[in-house]
């Protein structure tokens, strides 16, 4: 099929950018329980912060597309594309002008695939398209040429509640609201080359390998992959979200609650994702003729872990007991710098549920023998006895030269 993309190529330090914004490769799983973490405390006016960082990309990247032309019909026709090509579904901005309107989303990922993601596969009792609605109101305004926040989206209607085809009411604001601005890259280290990698992995051909792959969203826009449904989704609306849950739980005393279910999310990424690629066909032709041994498993997947955008890993110390991963360029670090400056704790806590994830499928579930990768088997290896934790004992967003993240087996 043929779509209308922004200017898409890869950058230094594995990073992938569609007109300056940096993309990423997760999975339904991540989006749900990262969601349902944000969700928690309605306290928190979570629900904004949603909306309002899927504005904020939404907004930066067709404003960053050089090749969208003027026409507001035309620049919206690729926003539509946009958002199929990178998983997100089928949006239609057919019914919309200036004024606002109606959007509708007749195939969402964050209304069906959050569900196939729930643990009952049951309705939700609120919508979960919430970045619909901020990629639909961030298009318009770049559409049109207005403030980022010149639009208020309500949703009418989400997949995750009724199956139904989602619906997004726009109305133009009396005043813009206050969105912040993309940060792209972020703090970027071109300066500070990664080490090769060191193992019985060729990182080269399997990088190549995973570029070949057909990774684009299908006819229904969404991209089934591996055994769960991804998303190539802006690096910076993680970011955002992520770290203003984390800043709007400081002082409270349950910032640490806060990063446990961050880290959680990444655990639940690692398991299905991670775990798919270990029992895909793809990892069968490509990867496992050159494992070698039990430590190959790990650094086989911190090679396709190189092709997801998450930066560039390596693999400094690993045991049985024990992996020392480190890291340039983490997207979250790249971003928080981006954001808000210099970092006071450690903040990656995808790279940390990531880390102790890939560890707890080798050596504490024995990913090889094929497990079926479903809820009662994540309780059994996540939550028994001889797992692995992982710490941060340094971080890129604190001025360190690289993140580096350790994960250990809990005796």
């Amino acid at each position: 099929m043929s779509r209308q993309l922004p200017p898409m190529g890869p950058s230094d330090h594995g990073r992938v950018l569609l007109a300056k914004e940096p993309l990423v490769f997760h999975c339904n799983y991540y989006n749900y329980y990262l969601q349902k973490t944000l969700l928690l405390d309605d306290e928190l006016g979570m629900e904004d912060v949603i909306t309002d960082a899927a504005c904020e990309v939404g907004y930066a990247v067709l404003r960053g597309a050089t090749n969208a032309g003027a026409d507001p019909q035309a620049r919206l026709q690729m926003a539509q594309d946009i958002f199929a090509q990178l998983g997100f579904g089928t949006i239609d901005f057919s019914a919309v002008d200036d004024n606002g309107g109606t959007v509708k989303v007749p195939v969402s990922h964050y209304g069906r695939c959050m569900t196939m993601a729930a643990p009952d596969g049951t309705e939700f009792e609120r919508p979960q398209n919430y970045f619909d609605a901020g990629f639909a109101a961030g298009a318009l305004a770049a559409a049109y040429e207005k403030d980022p926040g010149a639009y208020a989206a309500s949703i009418q209607v989400c997949q995750s509640k009724a199956g139904a085809p989602g619906e997004i009411q726009l109305s133009l604001r009396d005043a813009p609201k206050d969105i912040a601005t993309a940060c792209g890259q972020g703090h970027h280290t071109d300066d500070v080359p990664p080490p090769p990698a060191a193992s019985n992995i060729d990182e080269p051909a399997v990088l190549e390998a995973l570029a070949g792959l057909d990774l684009g969203g299908n006819e229904e826009g969404l991209i089934p992959r591996f055994g769960v449904m991804l998303t190539f989704h802006f690096a910076n609306f993680y970011n955002r979200i992520s770290f203003e849950l984390h800043r709007r739980m400081g002082g409270s005393g349950l910032e640490e609650a806060a990063e446990m279910l961050l880290v959680n999310a990444g655990y639940k990424c690692a398991f299905h994702t991670f775990g798919g690629i270990m029992t895909s066909g793809e990892w069968d032709a490509v990867v496992k003729p050159q494992i070698q041994s039990k430590e190959d498993w790990v650094h086989g997947m911190v090679a396709c872990v190189n092709a997801l955008g998450w930066g560039v890993w390596r693999v400094h110390e690993l045991t049985e007991d024990k992996l020392v991963v480190r890291i340039w360029d983490d997207y979250e670090s790249t971003g928080y710098t981006g954001m808000y400056g210099k970092a006071n704790t450690g903040i990656s806590f995808l790279a940390q549920g990531g880390v102790a994830g890939l560890m707890n499928l080798v050596y504490h579930a024995d990913v090889s023998q094929k497990p079926t990768l479903d809820e009662a088997f994540y309780e059994e290896i996540f939550e028994q006895a001889g797992g692995f934790e992982p710490r941060q004992t340094k971080c890129q967003a604190m001025g360190d030269a690289y993140t580096e993240i350790v994960a250990e087996r809990v005796k």
